[in-house]
Formats: structure tokens, C-alpha cells, sequence
């Protein structure tokens, strides 16, 4: 087994408290990033709040929300199930201020075996900058 981090960021032209808004609301998933998510639901009784998505092409994700920090505009969850193969997925979205706008970094860092470590890394890098290029595109319409 390999630990690997997979990455993406971005610039948005819209200031971060309204993009951490749309983060930190842990629901709506599927408003911002349609492509992927067709729908999602939160249990925030739970401690930690739980998130439940259900993908486009039908894979489920259950994630635990292991941090959201308003002060450094920083959400980090944990995806328990999902339908890629890597175990000890933990993913993290930050919104710095920036000149114009915002910049958006998407990571996760996971463990997968080595044969798979290259191309997954890849499809999930690809997959975060799909997410903010979304994340742009619900924000500046």
C-alpha cells in the first residue's frame, strides 16, 4: 500500500465567504457539482455530521465531516464507503483570499496499492479540479 495525495486548486472570482458558505453548508452538494453528484443528504445529529451522496452513475459516497473551520475557511471529511479503490480517504477544501477572488485548493490524501497509486491519483485530481471548475461555474453565472 502506497499514501497518496491527489490535488487541484483553483482562482474563482467570487469573494470567500460566499464561497466557503456554499462549502460549509455540507448540503447541496449536487447544486454545485452536478456532474458528479446527483443528490445528498446530511444527519448533523451525529457527531461528527455525516453526509450521505449518491453519484451520478449511481456509487454512493457516506463521508463523516471532520472539520469545519469558518476562521480559516477549511472543511475536511472523511469518505467511509465509496466505490474507488483506496482505503483511509481524507479529503480537505480551502478558501483563501486572493488579489481577485478566491483561490480554492481540493486535496485528499488516501492509501491504494501500489499497481493502482499513479492512475488514481490522477482520476481523483482530475475529479477535484471537474469539482472547482463547477464550483466557479455555480458562482459566477
Amino acid at each position: 500500500m502506497l499514501t497518496c495525495r491527489a490535488h487541484a486548486h483553483r482562482m474563482i472570482d467570487a469573494p470567500p465567504d460566499v464561497l466557503w458558505s456554499t462549502i460549509a453548508a455540507m448540503t447541496g452538494m449536487e447544486d454545485w457539482y452536478p456532474d458528479l453528484i446527483a443528490r445528498s443528504k446530511v444527519d448533523a445529529a451525529t457527531t461528527p455530521p455525516t453526509r450521505f451522496c449518491v453519484m451520478r452513475d449511481g456509487g454512493e459516497l457516506h463521508e463523516r465531516i471532520l472539520l469545519r473551520d469558518a476562521d480559516t475557511r477549511t472543511f475536511v471529511y472523511a469518505i467511509d464507503h465509496h466505490p474507488m479503490p483506496a482505503q483511509s480517504v481524507v479529503g480537505t477544501i480551502r478558501i483563501d483570499a486572493a488579489d481577485t477572488g478566491s483561490r480554492v485548493t481540493w486535496d485528499a490524501q488516501f492509501n491504494v496499492e501500489d499497481t493502482m497509486a499513479d492512475a488514481l491519483t490522477q482520476t481523483i485530481s482530475a475529479m477535484y479540479r471537474a469539482g472547482l471548475d463547477s464550483l466557479a461555474n455555480h458562482h459566477t453565472k
